[in-house]
């Protein structure tokens, strides 16, 4: 009779088999998350953009129809919709500055708009905004009144520069300006609140404007039976004025 002896595993033979089971588990188990992922992304592919959600501070967009429009024309499912065509399209409308665009989850556009803040009407066709930046938009949409400043293509920033200037200083003694030219050879004119127009020239156009501020007291007196329509402050010494009524210039 024969005796077999049974040979018992040795601890390595055991863990062995205890890494196998444990990793053809984790197979299994990184199988089943795969699939119940795609099963989950390809559910997501057709949850559509349930709302829009549209910020900003707005006095000339009509955020209500822009609003719709997106919703109409650009929100389809989460994933499928192009933020890049929705912030294009936004970028072209008028009154818009800039644009953020993005998707929230799990059912939300999040649109924020910055509307141009305009604070001039450039040659009487288009608007400065705040960064001296031209740009069109309907100007019977303005909501407030602007001064008019005009000036050759390109000259927008100066002449926004320049009124702020002069604006600064004339209303400390408490007038107002209208409207600015720039002229082709670079002569600044301006006219006041009043109608006033004033010639300043080229050169020192501040200094000739605290001029005529100093001698405005002494034109007051001086004025006759009509409305002075125009300072000219281009000479060296002294100033012309022109009246209204009887077109006449006197040299002060």
């Amino acid at each position: 009779m024969t005796n077999t002896a049974t040979v018992p595993a040795t601890p390595s033979r055991a863990a062995f088999i205890a890494g196998l089971v444990f990793f053809g588990c984790s197979l299994v188990f990184l199988g089943y998350l795969t699939v119940k992922l795609v099963q989950w992304v390809q559910d997501q592919q057709s949850v559509p953009i349930s709302q829009v959600k549209l910020y900003g501070n707005f006095q000339h967009l009509d955020a209500k129809a822009l609003q719709q429009r997106i919703q109409q024309e650009y929100v389809g499912n989460f994933f499928r919709v192009n933020v890049d065509q929705v912030q294009q399209f936004l970028q072209q409308q008028h009154w818009v500055y800039q644009v953020a665009v993005r998707k929230q989850w799990p059912d939300t556009l999040v649109v924020v708009v910055t509307e141009q803040q305009p604070v001039a009407v450039w040659n009487s066709e288009q608007l400065i905004n705040n960064k001296g930046v031209v740009f069109d938009a309907p100007l019977e949409q303005l909501t407030t009144s602007l001064p008019l400043l005009h000036g050759p293509e390109g000259s927008a920033q100066d002449a926004l520069n320049m009124f702020t200037n002069m604006q600064q200083l004339l209303q400390l003694h408490e007038f107002s300006v209208r409207q600015i030219w720039l002229t082709e050879r670079f002569a600044w004119r301006l006219e006041l609140a009043d109608g006033l127009q004033l010639q300043l020239g080229r050169e020192e156009s501040l200094k000739r404007l605290q001029r005529f501020v100093e001698l405005y007291p002494t034109m007051q007196q001086h004025k006759i039976n009509a409305a002075m329509v125009e300072v000219d402050l281009r000479y060296d010494t002294g100033i012309a004025v022109r009246y209204g009524a009887t077109e006449t210039k006197r040299k002060t």
